[in-house]
């Protein structure tokens, strides 16, 4: 059982959480939701250990698991306890291989070598990464660091289950797969989420806010879309017969993946969603798109004229999954201005995205991270967009405001998401990728 009552602020700043009270029954599956900055990842940081310990801040109160209260244990104590999955993957993954990923906090904990092995081997089948136990973690997909956090989380098999925006980024097989997974957990789970998913229906026993710890209903929450229009312009960009090649230079065992692009058309102030499964290629064919990865055969080209890697460059905007990839100068104000935009310009995309100029930015939750990312290359005004996981870590007004004020503006859209209900909101048309090749979404 969990009872907590705590406060929290980060050093000179608001609170956090002032009488911040909780209560969790032994092996209920909760689910907390609650737009981004409302306090959900550090929540978790806190149950963890790593908040106020390496983040600072001043927390007061106290947190009882099972009748130990565990804001008195060290960071290594609480693992058996309690751990979590972070909604930014990359802060969590910390080693050059799947393998070693897994096979560390299970020797924190002490296991011996025949237990570890045997809890690696099943966390690795239980979440399809057997094919990549040698792989690095730096050449997993968005949707394969999720897995493998996942399995980490998995093998380590805690009283309390963390799961901090985890259904995100998978592809919809797997999320009905991580759904099934909980249900059948015999262990306390709090699930943080941005924004309702269908998934979440009959996974959670109870759903409540972060604010006072309101009930919410699963009918009352879903993600629904307003009308959207486009605004179509004379730009149109193309991309044909083009190959794109990924390999995984870390094991030979692994054969090269190819993704083919017989055709594939954007216009102006068009809005277009692509789907696929983790690791299909959707970010390889977007970094592809805007000059970041080269292709191996064909041509990208606007209104005719073929592009050069360098040139799409400043021609295709790629929001990569994760923000902080795209972000560099110490504060929110900092990185709008980088744009060279008019003071007219940085005020509207303050107003526009929910920003607050001084903030800085390794201090931003990843949702807000997002939203400044948005308005970055909202301001740099390229004529063509992609949106990768842009939904994922947003509540559904965020995202809405996102892809209408790109919409709005003339935008071309490329939706990357797996969340087959904002796939079917989202106007124009689908595309999917499948078997290696991008087709028309059926």
């Amino acid at each position: 059982m969990i009872s907590a009552d705590i406060s929290f602020s980060y050093d000179d700043e608001k609170e956090i959480f002032s009488s911040f009270s909780l209560s969790v029954e032994k092996g209920e599956h909760l689910l907390i939701i609650a737009p981004p900055e409302s306090g959900k990842t550090t929540l978790g940081r806190i149950i963890t250990g790593s908040i106020p310990k390496y983040r600072g801040g001043r927390l007061s109160g106290s947190f009882f698991i099972d009748g130990s209260d565990i804001l008195a244990l060290d960071i290594h104590q609480r693992m058996k306890i309690a751990a979590r999955v972070s909604q930014n993957t990359d802060e969590m993954l910390l080693f050059s291989s799947v393998e070693e990923e897994l096979s560390f906090p299970l020797e924190n904990l002490g296991l011996s070598y025949s237990e570890i092995e045997s809890r690696t081997e099943y966390a690795l089948s239980l979440f399809g990464l057997e094919r990549y136990r040698k792989v690095s973690t730096a050449e997993l997909s968005g949707g394969e660091k999720r897995r493998l956090l996942l399995a980490v989380l998995f093998a380590i098999d805690p009283e309390v289950y963390i799961l901090d925006e985890a259904f995100d980024e998978l592809s919809p097989w797997w999320r009905k797969q991580l759904a099934e997974l909980i249900r059948h957990l015999d262990r306390t789970v709090i699930a943080l989420g941005s924004h309702m998913l269908s998934e979440y229906d009959g996974t959670f026993d109870r759903a409540i806010t972060i604010d006072e710890c309101k009930a919410l209903s699963y009918e009352e929450s879903s993600f629904v879309f307003p009308a959207i229009d486009m605004h179509e312009g004379k730009d149109v960009l193309r991309v044909e017969n083009v190959v794109i090649e990924r390999e995984h230079r870390s094991s030979g065992d692994l054969t090269s993946f190819e993704l083919s692009v017989p055709w594939f058309e954007l216009k102006e102030g068009e809005c277009v969603t692509l789907l696929g499964d983790n690791g299909s290629g959707k970010s390889s064919f977007s970094r592809m798109m805007s000059g970041l990865l080269k292709e191996k055969t064909g041509t990208v080209s606007i209104n005719g004229k073929a592009l050069s890697q360098k040139e799409r460059r400043g021609k295709v905007a790629f929001l990569m999954q994760n923000p902080f990839e795209e972000l560099f100068l110490p504060t929110v104000i900092d990185e709008l201005e980088s744009t060279e935009a008019s003071q007219t310009a940085i005020e509207e995309a303050l107003s526009l995205f929910s920003l607050v100029p001084d903030a800085y930015v390794q201090e931003l939750s990843y949702g807000k991270a997002k939203l400044l990312q948005a308005a970055v290359f909202y301001l740099l005004d390229r004529r063509f967009a992609v949106f990768d996981e842009m939904d994922s870590a947003l509540s559904s007004s965020d995202f809405i405001k996102a892809v209408r004020a790109y919409l709005d503006k003339g935008i071309a859209l490329l939706v990357i998401t797996h969340d087959l209900g904002v796939a079917s909101a989202l106007p124009g048309r689908k595309l999917m990728i499948e078997e290696g090749v991008l087709c028309e979404y059926k």
